[in-house]
């Protein structure tokens, strides 16, 4: 009984806890165009989840690329480019959660990289050591061409590994809600976003 007193806290926090937000979508009667799915992990858990948004690759670009827009879309409190390039940065994350986990930060590296056979997109995240044993997420942004008009393909992969333990079941649970919540608000900033404007470089 000691033992299960003495998680009972953090077995409460992650109750209340998602990596980006604890699913409201799955309350919804119509079903979510996001396929999101939990895979087998040596530690911590994965999850990819996947969609197909009726707009062009470069617009879903436009937004994952710029930092500024982890805000809404995870949702986070704020986010800072501590330093680097284009393809390149350090970022800074903070969200705040319901007590009792209050403030969470941490820092990761935002690679960009680009397939020039398929014009795929794609962006790795990789969180330094803190909060997150472990936590490598991965965007992929896909064109689809038809004869009617541009689509793509998103998957998002995430591997996340806490540094304090944690129920499995739960983890797995909110991880699988968060990371599908956080591909149904890119389709939402995704269709209600401006197209990018032209590069003319």
């Amino acid at each position: 009984m000691k033992a299960l007193r003495r998680h009972r806290p953090l077995t409460i926090a992650l109750g209340l806890w998602a990596l980006c937000a604890v699913p409201q979508a799955s309350l919804a009667k119509e079903p979510s165009p996001v396929v999101a799915r939990s895979l087998p992990a040596t530690t911590g858990v994965r999850t990819v989840a996947e969609t197909v948004i009726d707009v062009p690759a470069d617009k879903v670009i436009a937004i994952l690329s710029e930092p500024a827009n982890f805000v809404p879309l995870f949702p986070a409190y704020s986010v800072e480019v501590v330093s680097g390039h284009a393809d390149r940065r350090v970022v800074a994350v903070e969200m705040r959660k319901p007590w009792p986990i209050g403030s969470v930060k941490w820092v990761e590296e935002m690679v960009q990289r680009q397939d020039p056979q398929d014009h795929s997109f794609e962006i790795e995240r990789t969180a330094q050591p803190g909060y997150f044993r472990r936590l490598i997420s991965r965007w992929r942004v896909e064109p689809i061409k038809d004869a009617e008009q541009e689509r793509c393909r998103v998957v998002y992969d995430v591997s996340l590994e806490l540094a304090r333990w944690a129920p499995e079941w739960i983890l797995k649970r909110n991880h699988l809600g968060g990371v599908r919540d956080t591909v149904e608000r890119l389709r939402s900033m995704a269709l209600k976003a401006p197209l990018p404007a032209p590069d003319h470089q």
